[in-house]
């Protein structure tokens, strides 16, 4: 069994997050791709899919939404997981502060995708990192600079995955040894 990880992420931390996911799948014996989601074109060769992106002001990336309504039968064929990665306002943010995210988009993106899970992580904020315009917003938004990501958190959702996906096609499965994670950063 074949699982794209790929996320759309605009300073790198969600990229971080798909590649975190994709190691802890490819310890449980499936073969990984973990790409950013701008560079995927076909995904006729996977056979599931763990998508995500950053939240900005509440949304997903522009290119993460736009690239689940362009595949969203496929996706809604197979086996798929969102995340997102985003919460910053606050001291210390929430880590799975569902406010974070505007009103109805999870359940959108989760009836467009018929996704089995939806899991929401702390973001992460440098502000050195921004441009002018982002230190406006977070200042105005009164964001927490730092990392506020919980890698034991991500860890143990991919195991949940892999564990599911194990009881949908045992047989398709490989040993870890064999199967490195393919990323294309």
């Amino acid at each position: 069994m074949t699982v794209l990880v790929a996320a759309a992420s605009e300073h790198g931390a969600t990229a971080e997050i798909a590649a975190w996911i994709g190691a802890g799948l490819a310890e449980n014996g499936l073969d990984v791709d973990v790409r950013r989601l701008d560079e995927v074109e076909d995904i006729a060769r996977y056979d599931a899919f763990v998508l995500g992106s950053g939240v900005y002001f509440g949304q997903w990336h522009k290119g993460a939404r736009s690239f689940v309504d362009d595949h969203a039968g496929e996706l809604a064929s197979r086996p798929t997981w969102l995340f997102s990665s985003g919460p910053i306002v606050g001291d210390p943010p929430p880590p799975d502060d569902p406010a974070a995210l505007r009103a109805g988009l999870v359940e959108r993106l989760v009836e467009t995708t018929h996704a089995r899970d939806h899991k929401l992580f702390g973001g992460k904020l440098d502000k050195s990192n921004l441009n002018w315009c982002e230190k406006i917003a977070v200042r105005c938004a009164h964001a927490s600079g730092g990392d506020h990501r919980d890698r034991a958190a991500v860890e143990d959702w991919a195991a949940k995955i892999a564990r599911e996906l194990e009881r949908l096609a045992p047989q398709s499965r490989r040993t870890p040894d064999t199967q490195p994670v393919r990323t294309k950063q």
